[in-house]
Protein backbone atom coordinates (compact mmCIF):
# COMPACT_ATOMS: atom_id res chain seq x y z
CA UNK A 1 0.00 0.00 0.00
CA UNK A 2 1.63 3.59 -0.99
CA UNK A 3 2.59 4.81 2.46
CA UNK A 4 0.00 8.26 2.01
CA UNK A 5 -2.87 5.99 1.73
CA UNK A 6 -5.48 6.88 4.54
CA UNK A 7 -6.90 4.37 6.76
CA UNK A 8 -10.32 7.02 5.71
CA UNK A 9 -9.86 5.76 2.01
CA UNK A 10 -9.43 2.08 3.21
CA UNK A 11 -12.20 1.92 5.38
CA UNK A 12 -14.40 3.62 2.74
CA UNK A 13 -13.14 0.50 0.50
CA UNK A 14 -14.19 -2.53 2.98
CA UNK A 15 -17.37 -0.24 3.63
CA UNK A 16 -18.51 -1.00 -0.57
CA UNK A 17 -17.14 -4.53 -0.25
CA UNK A 18 -19.76 -5.12 3.42
CA UNK A 19 -22.32 -4.32 1.75
CA UNK A 20 -23.01 -7.38 0.44
CA UNK A 21 -22.48 -9.34 4.19
CA UNK A 22 -22.53 -7.32 7.10
CA UNK A 23 -19.04 -7.94 8.82
CA UNK A 24 -19.20 -8.70 12.69
CA UNK A 25 -17.30 -6.13 14.80
CA UNK A 26 -14.42 -7.12 15.80
CA UNK A 27 -14.52 -9.28 19.08
CA UNK A 28 -11.24 -9.51 22.08
CA UNK A 29 -10.44 -13.31 22.88
CA UNK A 30 -9.67 -12.87 26.44
CA UNK A 31 -9.03 -16.26 27.31
CA UNK A 32 -4.99 -16.70 26.88
CA UNK A 33 -4.81 -13.09 28.75
CA UNK A 34 -5.65 -13.96 32.02
CA UNK A 35 -3.20 -13.21 35.44
CA UNK A 36 -1.02 -10.59 33.58
CA UNK A 37 0.25 -7.68 35.80
CA UNK A 38 3.08 -5.85 35.32
CA UNK A 39 4.23 -2.76 36.39
CA UNK A 40 7.30 -0.29 36.59
CA UNK A 41 8.30 3.59 36.81
CA UNK A 42 9.14 5.55 34.32
CA UNK A 43 10.19 9.12 33.97
CA UNK A 44 7.05 11.99 32.17
CA UNK A 45 7.31 15.25 31.42
CA UNK A 46 7.25 17.48 34.23
CA UNK A 47 9.74 16.55 35.49
CA UNK A 48 8.44 13.87 37.52
CA UNK A 49 8.14 10.11 37.95
CA UNK A 50 4.92 7.68 37.26
CA UNK A 51 3.72 4.25 38.41
CA UNK A 52 3.10 2.67 34.99
CA UNK A 53 0.81 -1.43 35.03
CA UNK A 54 -0.65 -3.62 32.56
CA UNK A 55 -3.50 -5.56 33.81
CA UNK A 56 -5.63 -7.83 32.17
CA UNK A 57 -8.15 -7.16 35.03
CA UNK A 58 -11.38 -5.15 34.40
CA UNK A 59 -10.03 -2.47 36.68
CA UNK A 60 -7.01 -0.36 37.35
CA UNK A 61 -4.70 -2.17 40.14
CA UNK A 62 -4.42 -0.35 43.23
CA UNK A 63 -0.90 1.21 44.76
CA UNK A 64 -0.52 0.36 48.35
CA UNK A 65 2.16 3.01 49.22
CA UNK A 66 2.89 3.55 53.33
CA UNK A 67 -0.16 1.44 54.19
CA UNK A 68 -2.49 3.91 51.88
CA UNK A 69 -4.27 2.29 48.61
CA UNK A 70 -4.06 4.91 46.22
CA UNK A 71 -5.95 4.18 42.80
CA UNK A 72 -4.22 4.07 39.23
CA UNK A 73 -5.76 6.07 36.70
CA UNK A 74 -6.74 4.32 33.34
CA UNK A 75 -4.81 5.32 30.13
CA UNK A 76 -6.32 2.64 27.95
CA UNK A 77 -9.09 0.20 28.00
CA UNK A 78 -8.43 -3.12 26.18
CA UNK A 79 -9.92 -3.04 22.14
CA UNK A 80 -9.47 -3.24 18.32
CA UNK A 81 -7.13 -0.63 16.73
CA UNK A 82 -7.17 -0.44 12.73
CA UNK A 83 -4.04 -1.54 10.95
CA UNK A 84 -1.58 1.92 11.21
CA UNK A 85 -2.11 4.37 9.14
CA UNK A 86 0.41 4.38 6.23
CA UNK A 87 1.85 1.16 6.91
CA UNK A 88 3.49 -0.88 4.16
CA UNK A 89 3.96 -4.00 5.44
CA UNK A 90 2.62 -7.00 2.64
CA UNK A 91 0.27 -8.54 5.30
CA UNK A 92 -1.56 -6.61 8.40
CA UNK A 93 -4.14 -6.92 10.50
CA UNK A 94 -6.08 -5.01 12.83
CA UNK A 95 -4.39 -4.46 16.46
CA UNK A 96 -5.11 -6.43 18.96
CA UNK A 97 -4.66 -4.66 22.96
CA UNK A 98 -5.99 -7.03 25.45
CA UNK A 99 -4.33 -5.45 28.63
CA UNK A 100 -5.39 -2.14 30.51
CA UNK A 101 -2.89 0.38 30.73
CA UNK A 102 -2.75 2.32 34.04
CA UNK A 103 -0.56 4.77 36.04
CA UNK A 104 -0.26 6.96 39.03
CA UNK A 105 2.13 9.27 40.43
CA UNK A 106 4.66 8.74 42.18
CA UNK A 107 3.36 9.27 46.05
CA UNK A 108 5.67 11.85 47.66
CA UNK A 109 7.92 10.80 50.19
CA UNK A 110 7.37 6.90 49.47
CA UNK A 111 10.43 4.89 49.47
CA UNK A 112 8.71 1.92 48.06
CA UNK A 113 5.22 1.10 46.69
CA UNK A 114 3.64 -2.20 45.80
CA UNK A 115 1.46 -3.03 42.71
CA UNK A 116 0.03 -6.31 43.01
CA UNK A 117 2.91 -8.36 43.36
CA UNK A 118 5.49 -6.25 41.77
CA UNK A 119 7.79 -4.09 44.51
CA UNK A 120 8.77 -0.58 42.81
CA UNK A 121 11.69 1.30 44.70
CA UNK A 122 11.59 5.15 45.03
CA UNK A 123 14.00 6.94 42.20
CA UNK A 124 17.52 7.77 43.74
CA UNK A 125 17.84 11.54 44.38
CA UNK A 126 21.03 11.50 42.25
CA UNK A 127 21.10 8.73 39.52
CA UNK A 128 24.46 7.44 39.17
CA UNK A 129 24.61 4.55 37.62
CA UNK A 130 22.79 4.40 33.95
CA UNK A 131 22.54 1.19 31.63
CA UNK A 132 21.80 2.56 28.28
CA UNK A 133 20.30 -0.15 25.93
CA UNK A 134 18.45 0.33 22.14
CA UNK A 135 16.99 -1.49 19.18
CA UNK A 136 16.30 -4.60 21.41
CA UNK A 137 13.28 -6.09 19.60
CA UNK A 138 13.37 -9.56 17.29
CA UNK A 139 13.24 -8.23 13.25
CA UNK A 140 10.45 -10.00 11.53
CA UNK A 141 10.03 -7.74 8.35
CA UNK A 142 8.41 -9.25 5.09
CA UNK A 143 9.23 -6.20 3.04
CA UNK A 144 13.00 -6.46 3.69
CA UNK A 145 12.91 -10.44 3.46
CA UNK A 146 14.24 -10.41 7.29
CA UNK A 147 13.19 -13.12 9.78
CA UNK A 148 15.58 -13.15 12.89
CA UNK A 149 15.42 -16.70 15.35
CA UNK A 150 13.64 -14.80 17.72
CA UNK A 151 13.71 -18.56 19.41
CA UNK A 152 17.28 -18.51 19.88
CA UNK A 153 18.80 -16.90 22.73
CA UNK A 154 22.20 -16.54 20.91
CA UNK A 155 20.90 -14.81 18.14
CA UNK A 156 18.09 -12.67 19.88
CA UNK A 157 19.45 -11.81 22.75
CA UNK A 158 17.56 -9.15 24.51
CA UNK A 159 16.96 -11.61 27.28
CA UNK A 160 20.82 -12.14 28.06
CA UNK A 161 20.92 -8.41 27.80
CA UNK A 162 18.51 -7.64 30.54
CA UNK A 163 19.76 -10.18 32.62
CA UNK A 164 23.76 -9.01 32.72
CA UNK A 165 22.10 -5.01 33.05
CA UNK A 166 20.11 -6.47 35.82
CA UNK A 167 23.27 -7.88 37.53
CA UNK A 168 24.52 -4.11 37.52
CA UNK A 169 22.23 -2.78 40.05
CA UNK A 170 21.92 0.22 37.80
CA UNK A 171 19.75 3.30 39.41
CA UNK A 172 18.76 4.24 36.04
CA UNK A 173 17.67 2.52 32.40
CA UNK A 174 17.60 4.73 29.91
CA UNK A 175 16.00 2.57 26.56
CA UNK A 176 17.04 4.58 23.49
CA UNK A 177 14.23 3.72 21.35
CA UNK A 178 12.93 1.03 19.16
CA UNK A 179 10.99 -1.94 21.40
CA UNK A 180 9.24 -2.93 18.75
CA UNK A 181 10.32 -5.59 15.60
CA UNK A 182 8.19 -8.21 14.78
CA UNK A 183 6.00 -6.79 11.88
CA UNK A 184 5.47 -9.74 9.95
CA UNK A 185 4.13 -13.20 10.12
CA UNK A 186 7.40 -15.79 10.46
CA UNK A 187 6.88 -17.46 7.24
CA UNK A 188 6.62 -21.52 7.25
CA UNK A 189 9.52 -23.74 7.55
CA UNK A 190 11.72 -21.34 9.24
CA UNK A 191 11.86 -23.27 12.72
CA UNK A 192 14.00 -19.97 14.37
CA UNK A 193 10.86 -17.65 14.72
CA UNK A 194 8.24 -20.27 14.38
CA UNK A 195 5.21 -19.61 16.49
CA UNK A 196 6.08 -15.83 16.62
CA UNK A 197 3.35 -13.36 17.50
CA UNK A 198 3.21 -10.49 14.40
CA UNK A 199 1.79 -6.89 14.15
CA UNK A 200 1.74 -4.28 16.15
CA UNK A 201 -1.25 -5.69 19.05
CA UNK A 202 -0.15 -6.19 22.76
CA UNK A 203 1.12 -9.77 21.81
CA UNK A 204 3.74 -8.85 20.26
CA UNK A 205 4.67 -6.06 22.24
CA UNK A 206 5.17 -8.41 25.15
CA UNK A 207 7.17 -11.15 23.18
CA UNK A 208 9.57 -8.00 22.34
CA UNK A 209 9.97 -6.05 25.44
CA UNK A 210 7.64 -6.30 28.34
CA UNK A 211 7.96 -10.15 29.14
CA UNK A 212 12.16 -10.18 28.51
CA UNK A 213 12.79 -7.18 30.39
CA UNK A 214 10.15 -7.87 33.50
CA UNK A 215 12.35 -8.23 35.80
CA UNK A 216 14.69 -5.19 35.13
CA UNK A 217 11.26 -3.52 34.40
CA UNK A 218 10.83 -3.68 38.11
CA UNK A 219 13.93 -3.28 39.61
CA UNK A 220 15.14 0.29 38.35
CA UNK A 221 13.26 3.40 36.90
CA UNK A 222 13.52 3.68 33.34
CA UNK A 223 13.33 6.70 30.36
CA UNK A 224 12.00 5.28 27.22
CA UNK A 225 12.90 7.07 24.59
CA UNK A 226 10.99 6.82 20.99
CA UNK A 227 12.31 4.66 17.92
CA UNK A 228 11.09 5.06 14.08
CA UNK A 229 9.61 2.00 14.83
CA UNK A 230 7.17 3.34 17.05
CA UNK A 231 5.77 6.19 14.97
CA UNK A 232 2.20 6.27 14.06
CA UNK A 233 2.89 4.16 10.57
CA UNK A 234 4.58 1.40 12.80
CA UNK A 235 3.92 0.58 16.17
CA UNK A 236 2.92 3.93 17.61
CA UNK A 237 -0.38 2.68 18.65
CA UNK A 238 1.28 0.58 21.33
CA UNK A 239 3.80 3.16 22.56
CA UNK A 240 0.82 5.68 23.15
CA UNK A 241 -0.78 3.51 25.38
CA UNK A 242 2.49 2.20 27.05
CA UNK A 243 5.09 4.34 27.25
CA UNK A 244 4.57 7.62 26.12
CA UNK A 245 5.59 10.33 28.57
CA UNK A 246 2.61 12.62 28.21
CA UNK A 247 0.12 11.72 30.99
CA UNK A 248 -3.18 10.30 29.70
CA UNK A 249 -5.80 9.36 28.87
CA UNK A 250 -3.75 7.87 25.79
CA UNK A 251 -3.26 9.82 22.94
CA UNK A 252 -4.60 8.50 19.28
CA UNK A 253 -2.33 7.69 16.29
CA UNK A 254 -5.94 8.51 14.14
CA UNK A 255 -7.38 11.49 13.52
CA UNK A 256 -10.63 12.65 14.06
CA UNK A 257 -12.28 11.72 10.34
CA UNK A 258 -10.07 7.96 11.10
CA UNK A 259 -7.05 8.53 8.74
CA UNK A 260 -3.25 9.35 9.78
CA UNK A 261 -2.83 12.10 8.84
CA UNK A 262 0.02 14.49 7.74
CA UNK A 263 3.37 14.53 9.01
CA UNK A 264 1.47 16.76 11.64
CA UNK A 265 -0.61 14.34 13.29
CA UNK A 266 -0.09 15.14 16.97
CA UNK A 267 0.27 11.48 17.63
CA UNK A 268 3.63 11.74 16.18
CA UNK A 269 4.92 14.60 18.65
CA UNK A 270 6.12 14.28 21.83
CA UNK A 271 7.07 17.87 23.75
CA UNK A 272 10.88 17.90 24.66
CA UNK A 273 11.12 16.86 28.29
CA UNK A 274 13.74 16.86 31.28
CA UNK A 275 15.27 14.09 33.70
CA UNK A 276 17.37 15.42 36.61
CA UNK A 277 20.34 12.95 37.02
CA UNK A 278 21.97 14.96 40.23
CA UNK A 279 22.23 19.20 40.97
CA UNK A 280 24.27 19.47 38.21
CA UNK A 281 23.09 17.36 35.55
CA UNK A 282 20.31 15.99 33.32
CA UNK A 283 18.74 14.22 30.24
CA UNK A 284 16.97 15.96 27.20
CA UNK A 285 14.53 13.75 25.62
CA UNK A 286 13.74 14.26 22.25
CA UNK A 287 11.27 12.46 20.08
CA UNK A 288 12.86 11.80 16.38
CA UNK A 289 10.52 9.17 15.63
CA UNK A 290 8.58 10.45 12.77
CA UNK A 291 11.38 12.96 10.90
CA UNK A 292 13.21 9.74 10.00
CA UNK A 293 15.94 10.95 7.20
CA UNK A 294 13.85 13.46 5.33
CA UNK A 295 13.82 17.19 6.47
CA UNK A 296 10.69 18.73 5.94
CA UNK A 297 10.79 22.30 3.78
CA UNK A 298 12.15 24.92 5.23
CA UNK A 299 9.25 27.22 7.11
CA UNK A 300 6.87 24.80 6.20
CA UNK A 301 4.28 23.62 9.46
CA UNK A 302 6.36 20.53 10.15
CA UNK A 303 9.86 22.78 9.85
CA UNK A 304 7.97 25.27 12.32
CA UNK A 305 7.33 22.71 14.97
CA UNK A 306 10.28 20.90 14.76
CA UNK A 307 12.28 24.13 15.55
CA UNK A 308 10.48 25.30 18.29
CA UNK A 309 10.67 21.94 19.83
CA UNK A 310 14.86 22.67 19.00
CA UNK A 311 14.21 25.96 20.85
CA UNK A 312 12.93 24.22 24.20
CA UNK A 313 15.87 21.79 24.51
CA UNK A 314 17.78 25.25 24.46
CA UNK A 315 15.73 26.60 27.18
CA UNK A 316 16.03 23.21 28.74
CA UNK A 317 19.65 22.88 29.07
CA UNK A 318 19.73 26.41 30.21
CA UNK A 319 18.80 24.44 33.66
CA UNK A 320 21.70 22.90 34.62
CA UNK A 321 25.39 22.08 34.32
CA UNK A 322 25.37 19.57 32.27
CA UNK A 323 22.71 18.46 29.83
CA UNK A 324 22.87 14.82 28.03
CA UNK A 325 20.51 14.86 25.00
CA UNK A 326 18.45 11.91 23.95
CA UNK A 327 16.99 10.81 21.02
CA UNK A 328 16.92 7.55 18.58
CA UNK A 329 18.26 9.55 15.60
CA UNK A 330 22.09 9.94 15.75
CA UNK A 331 23.30 13.26 13.54
CA UNK A 332 26.92 12.77 14.14
CA UNK A 333 27.75 8.86 13.71
CA UNK A 334 28.52 5.91 11.30
CA UNK A 335 27.17 3.40 9.25
CA UNK A 336 28.75 0.40 9.51
CA UNK A 337 29.39 -1.99 6.61
CA UNK A 338 31.43 -5.76 5.83
CA UNK A 339 35.15 -4.46 5.46
CA UNK A 340 34.30 -1.89 8.04
CA UNK A 341 34.17 1.08 6.14
CA UNK A 342 32.13 3.85 7.95
CA UNK A 343 29.78 6.27 5.68
CA UNK A 344 28.15 9.25 7.38
CA UNK A 345 24.39 8.82 8.60
CA UNK A 346 21.81 10.83 7.51
CA UNK A 347 18.56 12.44 9.71
CA UNK A 348 16.34 14.30 8.82
CA UNK A 349 17.23 16.51 12.26
CA UNK A 350 20.53 17.79 11.33
CA UNK A 351 19.56 20.83 8.73
CA UNK A 352 17.15 21.57 11.77
CA UNK A 353 19.95 21.51 14.31
CA UNK A 354 22.22 23.23 12.37
CA UNK A 355 19.34 26.32 11.27
CA UNK A 356 19.37 25.92 15.61
CA UNK A 357 23.10 25.43 16.54
CA UNK A 358 25.11 26.39 13.83
CA UNK A 359 27.72 23.67 13.26
CA UNK A 360 27.77 22.54 16.77
CA UNK A 361 24.84 21.26 15.77
CA UNK A 362 23.54 21.28 20.04
CA UNK A 363 22.97 24.04 22.50
CA UNK A 364 26.44 24.58 24.66
CA UNK A 365 24.21 23.21 27.56
CA UNK A 366 24.27 20.17 25.50
CA UNK A 367 27.95 18.34 26.07
CA UNK A 368 26.88 14.81 25.27
CA UNK A 369 24.14 13.44 22.97
CA UNK A 370 23.02 9.33 23.25
CA UNK A 371 21.05 7.67 20.66
CA UNK A 372 19.87 4.07 18.73
CA UNK A 373 19.00 3.70 15.54
CA UNK A 374 21.99 2.01 14.38
CA UNK A 375 22.69 -1.87 15.39
CA UNK A 376 25.89 -1.53 16.81
CA UNK A 377 28.24 0.39 19.34
CA UNK A 378 30.37 3.70 18.50
CA UNK A 379 31.33 6.25 20.66
CA UNK A 380 32.59 9.71 19.05
CA UNK A 381 34.62 12.26 20.47
CA UNK A 382 35.38 15.50 18.12
CA UNK A 383 38.18 18.19 18.25
CA UNK A 384 35.82 20.48 16.52
CA UNK A 385 33.16 22.25 18.73
CA UNK A 386 30.38 18.97 19.01
CA UNK A 387 29.10 17.66 22.28
CA UNK A 388 30.55 13.59 22.21
CA UNK A 389 28.00 11.44 20.39
CA UNK A 390 27.18 8.10 22.02
CA UNK A 391 25.45 5.15 19.59
CA UNK A 392 24.45 2.26 21.80
CA UNK A 393 22.45 0.21 19.21
CA UNK A 394 23.34 -3.06 20.11
CA UNK A 395 20.73 -4.24 22.18
CA UNK A 396 19.59 -7.08 20.35
CA UNK A 397 17.98 -6.36 16.87
CA UNK A 398 19.52 -8.12 13.61
CA UNK A 399 22.73 -6.65 12.74
CA UNK A 400 25.63 -6.96 10.05
CA UNK A 401 28.83 -4.61 9.16
CA UNK A 402 31.32 -3.33 11.67
CA UNK A 403 33.47 -0.25 11.68
CA UNK A 404 37.47 0.26 11.11
CA UNK A 405 38.23 2.87 13.92
CA UNK A 406 41.43 3.70 11.70
CA UNK A 407 38.87 4.59 8.92
CA UNK A 408 36.69 6.60 10.89
CA UNK A 409 38.81 8.78 12.57
CA UNK A 410 39.91 9.43 8.80
CA UNK A 411 36.51 10.51 7.63
CA UNK A 412 34.18 13.55 8.87
CA UNK A 413 30.80 12.23 9.60
CA UNK A 414 29.60 16.37 8.94
CA UNK A 415 31.68 18.60 6.65
CA UNK A 416 34.29 20.41 8.84
CA UNK A 417 33.55 17.72 12.26
CA UNK A 418 36.75 16.04 12.94
CA UNK A 419 36.95 13.08 14.94
CA UNK A 420 40.03 12.71 17.74
CA UNK A 421 38.46 9.74 19.32
CA UNK A 422 36.51 6.75 18.37
CA UNK A 423 35.66 3.33 19.75
CA UNK A 424 33.42 1.16 17.74
CA UNK A 425 32.07 -3.11 18.72
CA UNK A 426 29.41 -5.40 16.61
CA UNK A 427 28.78 -7.60 19.27
CA UNK A 428 25.34 -7.61 21.02
CA UNK A 429 25.35 -5.98 24.42
CA UNK A 430 24.47 -2.64 26.21
CA UNK A 431 26.96 -0.11 28.08
CA UNK A 432 26.93 1.61 31.91
CA UNK A 433 27.40 5.00 32.53
CA UNK A 434 28.91 5.59 35.81
CA UNK A 435 29.21 9.33 37.32
CA UNK A 436 32.69 10.29 38.43
CA UNK A 437 33.83 13.39 39.78
CA UNK A 438 35.35 14.42 36.20
CA UNK A 439 31.93 13.67 34.58
CA UNK A 440 31.21 10.37 33.66
CA UNK A 441 32.76 6.77 32.91
CA UNK A 442 31.13 4.79 29.88
CA UNK A 443 31.83 0.58 30.18
CA UNK A 444 30.40 -1.54 27.33
CA UNK A 445 29.23 -5.03 27.90
CA UNK A 446 28.70 -8.06 25.83
CA UNK A 447 25.64 -10.64 26.64
CA UNK A 448 28.39 -12.67 28.65
CA UNK A 449 28.56 -9.55 30.63
CA UNK A 450 31.95 -9.28 29.72
CA UNK A 451 33.31 -5.90 29.83
CA UNK A 452 34.18 -4.55 26.24
CA UNK A 453 35.81 -0.68 25.55
CA UNK A 454 35.99 1.41 28.59
CA UNK A 455 35.68 5.34 27.70
CA UNK A 456 35.73 8.63 29.89
CA UNK A 457 33.71 11.80 29.05
CA UNK A 458 34.87 15.03 30.59
CA UNK A 459 32.58 17.80 29.68
CA UNK A 460 31.96 16.97 25.78
CA UNK A 461 35.61 15.77 25.61
CA UNK A 462 35.52 12.17 25.08
CA UNK A 463 38.60 9.97 25.68
CA UNK A 464 39.16 6.37 25.09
Amino acid sequence: MNPRTSWAGLAAALALAACKAPAPAPQLDLADHTGQLQAWVQAVAGPAWQIRALTDEARCPDVHADGQLLPMTERSAPGVEPPPPGNTQPERTPSEFHLRACEAAWPVGAAQVQVGPVTLRAPRTTLRRIVVMGDTGCRLKASENEFQPCNDSTAWPFQRVVARALALQPDLVVHVGDYHYRESPCPPGQDGCAGSPWGYGDDAWQADFFRPARALLAAAPWVFVRGNHEACNRAGQGWLRYLDAQPGPTRSCLLADGSGGSGLNPGNFTEPFAVPLSPRSQLIVFDSSQIGTRTPPKESPAWTRWRAQLDQVAELSRNTTQSLFVAHHPSLAYNPSALGVPTATRSGLTPLLQDASGERLFPAGVQATLHGHIHIHELLGFSTNQPASLVIGNGGSSASGRLQPSLALLSQPLPRVKLETFQSHAEFGFSLLTATPEGWQIQAYNTLGQPLGLCKLAGQKLRC
